[in-house]
């Protein structure tokens, strides 16, 4: 029988597919032709039907979809490290807005993002969701790259100029649809800052803007104990129910964070089919708040990860995402049951799919789905022995076991090498502009 040509073929691995049947193959490959998985299945079977013209042997490693970061903000890689140990008002208004006023433009937004995306990369990120200012430096530098993203202008409109804010918001978000219209990477959303930076007007009418043209709607939301006790003060209700009484939230919402909330809220998320982006490492690191996951995914509410920006983090590292989230679930129910490996998994893959909206194309290993894969490197002694690839991938893998990253089936990273990209001048590019923040701003 005549083989089938194809691109390329992962093998020799365990493939971990995250999609509910046959999840676990071992001795396995995955076939991809352009940007699809075409097959899935033993190396000996996939070999009988397919011959490729690049071979890529992960010599017993896992092979699994690509991690899905739901929620961050790339360019503020610029300011890692900086304003730490301080509680979130005094954080935004004494250090990051005005160090973004200052530092944040074109050049350094796109050198901000290229750091980012080379992190996320190289740590098994291949989706991320984006909101930060100009975003179309950071969908142009995704597009360089060749990872894929949902990427939208965060709008803060408040006082007198909230209607100024948001009409140039609205012209940035129709820039970006109009630049990656046929982008097979990058998608966008509409993205307002949070309940308490933009007023009631601007939020109705950025998810007005939203539903018109079928974007996501993403938001920060009761992600601490401030917020939700001024809610409460001058309104009478949570910020849950306050967005849900401007009719923001439904199944194209993202909320980020959903920390602080009532009984109440929780049933208006499930009937609104609101999706969640838990960012648990930035929660504990601002002194947030523990958010009550298990609840929510109880409540079968889609709960996905993100890691919130690197000022807050401080790193992209989805795999730390991911062993934090599941260790703050233990401890703070008391319960080292809940929130298990597996669950952990999916909330980084399919469920961050899902929350963007993309749960057909992407996060999880399917024929017929996009290619976005990746590969982690387990011939290392914090990883020997191996008796659960879900606890192994949630409890001991680092970012930096990640060895190859596919997005839309072409090789990004490959034996920890970027093609096109050279990592040691993007890191001199933001070692010099962080040595003019230094010299401004005391912080």
């Amino acid at each position: 029988m005549k083989k089938i040509k194809i691109d390329l073929l992962v093998e020799n691995g365990v493939v971990l597919t995250i999609d509910g049947e046959k999840e676990i193959i071992e001795n396995g490959a995955v076939a991809i032709e352009k940007d699809k998985i075409v097959a899935i299945g033993s190396v000996d079977e996939i070999k009988k039907t397919f011959s490729a013209l690049k071979k890529i042997d992960v010599k017993g490693g896992i092979i699994m979809p690509g991690l899905i970061n739901t929620h961050t903000h790339l360019a503020m890689s610029l300011f890692r490290g900086l304003a730490d140990d301080v509680a979130l008002e005094d954080w935004l208004g004494k250090y990051i807005f005005p160090l973004e006023d200052e530092f944040i433009n074109k050049d350094s937004a796109y050198i901000g993002s290229m750091l980012s995306c080379v992190e996320m990369i190289l740590s098994g990120t291949t989706t991320f969701c984006d909101m930060y200012f100009f975003e179309k430096e950071t969908g142009s530098v995704a597009e360089k790259i060749g990872m894929r993203g949902v990427i939208g202008e965060g709008i803060v409109a408040l006082g007198e100029k909230d209607e100024e804010n948001w009409e140039r918001k609205k012209l940035l978000t129709l820039e970006l649809m109009k630049k990656f219209k046929k982008s097979k990477l990058i998608s966008i959303g509409v993205k307002p800052h949070s309940p308490y930076t933009c007023t009631a007007n601007i939020l109705q009418k950025a998810k007005n803007f939203a539903k018109e043209n079928g974007l996501i709607c993403v938001i920060h939301l009761a992600e601490t104990k401030k917020e939700f006790i001024d809610f409460k003060k001058e309104k009478n209700m949570t910020p849950v129910e306050y967005l849900d009484s401007l009719g923001l939230l439904d199944e194209n919402t993202l909320a980020a964070h959903c920390v602080w909330m009532e009984k109440n809220d929780f049933k208006i998320l499930k009937e609104r089919q609101v999706k969640i982006s838990h960012c648990p490492q930035s929660n504990m690191k601002l002194g947030s708040g523990v958010a009550p996951i298990v609840k929510l995914t109880k409540n079968n509410i889609t709960v996905s990860l993100g890691t919130d920006g690197s000022a807050s983090n401080n790193t992209l590292d989805m795999f730390s995402e991911m062993k934090s989230a599941a260790l703050l679930a233990k401890v703070s129910n008391l319960d080292p049951r809940v929130l298990n490996a597996r669950q952990v998994l999916r909330m980084a893959t399919i469920e961050g799919a899902k929350a963007l909206g993309k749960e057909k194309e992407i996060g999880s290993l399917e024929v017929g789905k996009k290619a976005d894969l990746i590969v982690v490197d387990i011939r290392s002694p914090h990883l020997t022995p191996i008796y659960n690839y879900y606890s192994h991938l949630v409890y001991s893998t680092k970012g930096s076991d990640v060895e190859t990253s596919i997005v839309n089936g072409k090789v990004v990273m490959e034996k920890r090498k970027f093609k096109g990209i050279d990592v040691g001048e993007v890191m001199e590019k933001v070692n010099a502009l962080s040595q003019k923040i230094k010299r401004i701003n005391s912080v």
